[in-house]
């Protein structure tokens, strides 16, 4: 993980799985919902799309499709409907997946697009918890084929249907 001058984040990992596995997780409600702290993302993946993350519990975040490249690339904005109505740009994420090995795929996270302000210094705060979390928990999922348990915001949910 790194924050670096240029208002961004970065995250790496490495997953034991294959690049199409990990894809199809970060595109599938059924699966993010147990990494993703409960909240389905939905979108139908095309450039230009909206894309919402739905919780039953709360609200989550909105974006709109920038990039597909399956099974290597997913990019997107990413902000709450609280800050688009007021106005902030919405930052950016992309994923990279790419070959580890033969067993392995690494994974990293480039988060971009912060303000310069005190908002943006808190974002840049907010995704450097966030993030870890919910990679760890991407992981543990795509690895043990069991949910990671964590706490509060990040519980998981099961899906209706496999």
């Amino acid at each position: 993980m790194t924050s670096t001058n240029d208002r961004s984040y970065v995250y790496t990992t490495y997953i034991r799985s294959t690049a199409e596995q990990v894809f199809r997780a970060l595109t599938t409600p059924e699966f993010t919902m147990q990494y993703w702290g409960g909240a389905e993302l939905t979108s139908d993946w095309q450039v230009g799309s909206p894309l919402e993350a739905v919780h039953p519990d709360r609200e989550d975040f909105i974006g709109k499709i920038l990039a597909v490249e399956p099974p290597h690339r997913l990019s997107y904005t990413f902000t709450g409907r609280a800050e688009e109505a007021a106005g902030r740009p919405p930052t950016v994420v992309d994923f990279t997946i790419s070959p580890f090995g033969d067993e392995a795929v690494k994974l990293q996270v480039l988060h971009t697009g912060f303000t310069a302000d005190e908002q943006g210094e808190q974002d840049i705060r907010d995704v450097g918890e966030g993030w870890p979390a919910i990679l760890a928990a991407l992981k543990t999922l795509l690895e043990t084929d069991r949910p990671l348990a964590g706490p509060g915001h990040y519980a998981p949910r099961t899906p209706a249907r496999a």
